[in-house]
């Protein structure tokens, strides 16, 4: 891999969190819910939540009942999460791409595009056989991605934001198949310039389909908003896919 940990130092980051604050608990719930709705796990079914962040999706899950476990890449990330644990909700720090031995849970989800982040096929491949292995015979697997067609048609090059006297220059670029983001932060409190890069995949459901295939686990619903609409690859703002063992 030509750069490894540009999420963990990017995921790590303060800034990270400024950029995105508005990414909390209320923005989470009522997908949240309508998800497990649709998916009707019972009470105490054990949900893992696979890279997530400071746990704002897994703290609405363990509110609504279901014994949950957060992971996550990025240590900053966990520290802040586990202060919301308690008996049959937890959190740890784990990278994707490694095996993960714990019980096999009723579903595992990977949301708000915490995918396609690696350089290789080989890595995307190993966190999908994460996945997989996590799941009971009867689970479920929720992946919410990014939709490409959308992504390419409303692509915009250039950005400019300040939040609280921090100001991010962002530029977007499509290279080699990845969607690059080039983040520049200058802080006027702290007198400093960082630089930091967000690059993601740019896989579409048969790309999700064929590698799936190879971890032994079929889609069989595609959603394309939070409101769990008819997926269309022009249109929808996300693809949400819904996959089960073979």
């Amino acid at each position: 891999m030509n750069d490894p940990s540009w999420f963990e130092s990017w995921f790590n980051s303060p800034y990270y969190h400024l950029l995105y604050r508005d990414r909390d608990e209320s923005e989470a719930r009522p997908f949240i819910e309508r998800l497990m709705r649709h998916l009707q796990l019972p009470p105490g079914a054990r949900i893992l939540d696979l890279a997530c962040g400071k746990g704002r999706h897994s703290i609405v899950l363990a509110d609504l009942g279901y014994e949950v476990l957060g992971i996550d890449i990025a240590p900053e990330n966990i520290a802040q999460a586990k202060q919301f644990s308690r008996t049959g909700f937890s959190f740890d720090v784990h990278d994707m791409r490694q095996p993960l031995f714990a019980e096999p849970f009723d579903a595992v989800l990977n949301l708000f595009t915490s995918f396609g982040y690696f350089d290789t096929e080989q890595e995307h491949l190993a966190a999908l056989e994460t996945m997989a292995r996590a799941l009971k015979p009867t689970g479920k697997l929720v992946i919410d991605y990014l939709n490409i067609g959308l992504a390419r048609a409303q692509l915009v090059e250039n950005e400019a934001r300040t939040i609280e006297e921090v100001k991010f220059d962002i530029t977007r670029k499509i290279v080699a198949n990845y969607l690059v983001k080039k983040i520049v932060v200058e802080d006027r409190k702290k007198n400093q310039s960082l630089a930091f890069e967000e690059k993601v995949s740019m896989f579409g459901e048969n790309d999700f389909a064929r590698m799936l295939a190879q971890v032994n686990v079929s889609i069989v619903e595609v959603w394309g908003d939070y409101l769990l609409s008819p997926y269309n690859p022009v249109e929808s703002p996300r693809m949400i896919l819904i996959g089960k063992p073979n």
